[in-house]
């Protein structure tokens, strides 16, 4: 499907990116991929984007089905936490979107509180929500 659009009264043809992706994927269409063209209908491939902490050409790829990169779980989580609203319930901080997730697993230490220090341990000391490759799980 594609949205028809005039400019200088001649009509541009427009191509969704849920179009797109249902091409690219077909009947396998994952979920999260929808939500992600979806957003990118609604706004731009950019805004997504930045939304999930990517640039607008790498949304485009995964919209494409021909992102190259190897972490497709990270992009997903971060999918599920600013898109979706998917939570986690964190062992410091109680129930956080999977994106605050991957944030507070990508910081590096810094001891200016009790929970700072103990959020780097937890995320990096067998958290089933951690992606890090230490003692972590595989869904955060």
């Amino acid at each position: 499907m594609t949205a028809a659009v005039k400019v200088n009264s001649l009509p541009l043809v427009k191509a969704l990116f849920l179009d797109k992706a249902r091409e690219a994927y077909g009947a396998a269409l994952p979920q999260w991929i929808e939500e992600l063209a979806k957003y990118a209908d609604a706004n731009t491939a950019a805004a997504a984007g930045r939304k999930i902490g990517v640039s607008a050409s790498t949304v485009s790829q995964i919209l494409s089905n021909s992102y190259g990169a190897r972490d497709w779980g990270g992009i997903e989580a971060r999918v599920r936490g600013e898109l979706m609203r998917e939570t986690v319930v964190c062992p410091v901080l109680d129930e956080i979107t999977k994106g605050y997730c991957q944030d507070e697993q990508a910081k590096s230490f810094t001891g200016t509180s009790a929970t700072r220090t103990a959020l780097f341990h937890a995320c990096r000391g067998g958290c089933e929500h951690s992606r890090l490759k230490v003692a972590g799980g595989v869904d955060g």
